[in-house]
């Protein structure tokens, strides 16, 4: 599952949340308060600096960064290309080394 960190009226976060809906992408969206307080705080924690801010969780404890929402189009390209080749074991390490 994916874990996005979004902001209200966030053109960024609202493309990502779309594409992970028209795709049947289970996701859950955590809303940061529109102030600088709590988005500096999301910034320190995830070690990003722009919203929205995506996660894939592997496991109860354990996340992989996937960046923002240039990041995660980036990602269901290489997927659906890697889906419809069925073959490419270099695109699969590709986006395993890009995403860490």
């Amino acid at each position: 599952m994916l874990v996005l960190y979004v902001l209200n009226e966030c053109p960024y976060c609202n493309r990502a949340l779309s594409t992970l809906k028209e795709n049947n992408i289970k996701h859950k969206s955590i809303v940061v308060e529109n102030n600088e307080e709590a988005k500096s705080y999301y910034k320190k924690q995830n070690k990003m600096s722009t919203f929205p801010q995506i996660f894939l969780q592997v496991n109860k404890d354990n996340y992989i960064k996937v960046g923002g929402n240039d990041n995660l189009q980036e990602l269901l390209y290489l997927c659906k290309n890697i889906k419809d080749s069925n073959s490419s074991l270099d695109s699969v390490y590709y986006m395993y080394k890009n995403m860490l």
